[in-house]
């Protein structure tokens, strides 16, 4: 008996080839999903742990285009990644020329004449082929795919690779992408940290500079002097935006317990407080604070012991019995009132800074106690000294900020060189002295960073 019923055929090779074919690509496009959380090194190294030994390879490694001109390695497969070279350039030996061509390169029983620069040339284990693939996207080149075999690949192995490339190609193309949005995140953060220390930077600013209003507010000005010297100068020039020095001016009418008549007497003082800037600058808001209520409202006129109780003053707002705080005063103190006919009696005295005085054309020097106000308990008491001066002459009080000031060389102006330049004050006014001074410190600076407040005031009798 007849029968229409079509006996099944059995699928030819290339039809199993094919459904094969499908099969592992539907696997392998799951493995080279990229998922959450995962960067390049993960994905590639996932990719190859399965891929290679698929293909009967025994080693690979897998560089992606990072930049127009260079490749990265992501990706190895039984090579230690310190045996490779981290990058090659585009159009470097066998990667590089695979990239630059985006053309497949495949080197069968490999030897020294074949020159072979591939990354893995150095291998012990007998090399069959070595297979050097581009990895591209839209016919751009996103990456290499480098693979050393031990026996000859299969067609159909040779061919999966090169069907699944594209794939390889899109993923790796987001990879890139998602490390270019993380460079370009990171440095948005980097802006936006920025943004806000700017915000923040000139949020301080502006508190400092009206910081410096307030300290401004308390210093002497130019009329105050005016009113009480023939002639005078000051150079004050704060290393930051306010300074640790500062300088100070009184007038107080005092009658002795033997005189028959009140006389008025001045005071002058210029003081380096520890540190500058804004330590500096609260320090000297202290130092300021005790001169006016030592003088000017408990009626002391002896500097000697103006200074001891601005030491215990010192030490005292700042509990220095009772921690490690060590912070002081340099200072020197001048007591100035006429005396017989038109000469002028100044008692001084010095905590660590020096008194200079011309007088007949000469430059002298007081030196003060070796110590200073605030710090250390000290019991060895201020001493005083006294001179008397005619009109004309010239009293310097400063820091030790002038004789600091360094040049570009990192050499200090020295205290020789700060006292010939002193000296030189016979030959000028006030006025022209303190031009000359400027002018002699910034030609020696030459716009070399300050390293301390500079206070320089200069006195005529």
């Amino acid at each position: 008996m007849s029968s229409n019923q079509e006996t099944p055929q059995k699928p030819t090779s290339s039809q199993e080839d094919e459904l094969s074919f499908y099969k592992n690509w539907a696997n392998f496009t799951d493995i080279m999903q990229v998922q959450p959380g995962q960067n390049c090194q993960k994905w590639a190294d996932n990719l190859l742990k399965h891929l290679i030994p698929f293909v009967k390879g025994f080693q690979a490694t897998l560089y992606m285009k990072t930049c127009p001109e260079t490749l990265e390695l992501i990706g190895s497969y039984a090579i230690n990644f310190n045996e490779v070279a981290p990058q090659i350039k585009i159009g470097q030996n066998t990667v590089g020329l695979v990239a630059k061509t985006m053309q497949m390169n495949h080197i069968v029983n490999p030897t020294l004449k074949d020159n072979f620069t591939g990354v893995s040339a150095t291998q012990t284990i007998p090399i069959q082929s070595i297979l050097t693939f581009p990895i591209t996207h839209q016919n751009n080149i996103q990456g290499v795919l480098e693979i050393l075999f031990y026996q000859p690949i299969k067609a159909q192995r040779l061919e999966f690779l090169q069907r699944i490339a594209s794939n390889m190609g899109t993923n790796l193309c987001l990879l890139a992408n998602a490390q270019i949005q993380e460079k370009n995140d990171a440095l948005n953060k980097q802006l936006d940290d920025s943004e806000e220390f700017r915000k923040l930077h000139t949020h301080l600013t502006e508190s400092i500079n009206y910081a410096s209003n307030i300290q401004s507010a308390i210093l002497p000005n130019a009329s105050s002097f005016e009113k009480v010297f023939s002639d005078h100068f000051l150079i004050y020039q704060p290393k930051d935006i306010v300074s640790g020095d500062f300088y100070w001016l009184t007038q107080v009418i005092h009658r002795g317990a033997q005189q028959a008549k009140a006389k008025k007497i001045t005071f002058a003082a210029v003081v380096d407080c520890t540190g500058h800037g804004v330590p500096g600058a609260f320090m000297s808001i202290i130092g300021n604070t005790l001169l006016n209520e030592i003088v000017n409202r408990k009626g002391l006129t002896d500097p000697a012991q103006i200074l001891k109780m601005m030491h215990v003053g010192v030490r005292s707002r700042l509990k220095q019995s009772q921690g490690q705080n060590k912070d002081g005063m340099d200072i020197c103190l001048c007591k100035i009132e006429a005396c017989a006919s038109d000469k002028t009696m100044v008692t001084y005295t010095g905590a660590k800074r020096p008194l200079y005085y011309l007088q007949d054309g000469l430059l002298h020097k007081l030196d003060g106690d070796r110590r200073r106000v605030g710090g250390e308990n000290q019991n060895q008491p201020f001493t005083s000294q006294s001179i008397v001066l005619s009109p004309g002459d010239k009293l310097f009080l400063s820091t030790d900020g002038f004789k600091d000031i360094a040049n570009p060389q990192r050499k200090s102006l020295g205290l020789r060189k700060f006292e010939s330049l002193l000296q030189k004050g016979t030959q000028f006014s006030m006025l022209q002295h303190r031009e000359f001074m400027q002018a002699q410190l910034k030609e020696y600076q030459q716009g070399t960073p300050q390293r301390d407040d500079v206070t320089l005031l200069g006195i005529q009798i």
